[in-house]
């Protein structure tokens, strides 16, 4: 099992072509190397003291690959209850949450990502958490149990639209199901 948020210290010329590969095929939006650069999950590495090491370094080498483009640089935070869930209390779930963020934001980086929350209670704290940090946009991606509904029974539309009222700026889904279902829940979804 290897830490891919290490190598933005270890490897950063890795990262940063990975990043320009993005930008050299037209994406106007990257993402940091941050997905699971927060205390919580750096400690299965034995990293959890270096969040603000590494978010530094993920989002100096983003904004290095997009000097000269016309790219924004989100800092992407992950979601930390997965589908099999964990012991940590929501509390500390955000304070790392928190943590992070506020390096991503000191970084000036373009808005935040939060993204591929299984966990509809977490990623609204993290929302409601992240708003109180700044005013840059708030990306919030869910991710679906099954289409058009999230772990623990709440309707899709319902919750991106709660999320927007919670101060993201724009709302989606990710992983798990896959185009097809994603696709559908949209379209079944009263938004």
């Amino acid at each position: 099992d290897y830490c891919h948020e290490e190598m933005n210290v270890s490897k950063p010329e890795v990262v940063r072509n990975i990043h320009a590969q993005y930008i050299e095929a037209g994406a106007d939006i990257i993402q940091t190397n941050t997905y699971g650069a927060n205390a919580i999950k750096l400690a299965r590495y034995g990293l959890e003291e270096r969040v603000q090491e590494l978010n530094e370094a993920a989002v100096k080498l983003a904004k290095e690959a997009a000097t000269g483009h016309d790219v924004f640089v989100v800092g992407t935070i992950g979601g930390i209850r997965g589908i099999r869930g964990t012991d940590l209390t929501l509390t500390e779930i955000i304070d790392a949450i928190v943590q992070q963020a506020k390096v991503l934001i000191e970084n000036d980086v373009d808005g935040i990502l939060l993204e591929t929350f299984y966990d509809y209670e977490e990623v609204q704290a993290a929302v409601q958490a992240v708003r109180t940090l700044t005013d840059k946009p708030i990306i919030a991606q869910v991710s679906m149990h099954e289409p058009g509904i999230l772990q623990g029974g709440i309707p899709f539309d319902e919750a991106l639209t709660q999320l927007e009222a919670l101060g993201a700026d724009i709302v989606g889904a990710n992983c798990r199901l896959g185009p097809f279902h994603t696709i559908q829940a949209f379209e079944k979804a009263n938004l």
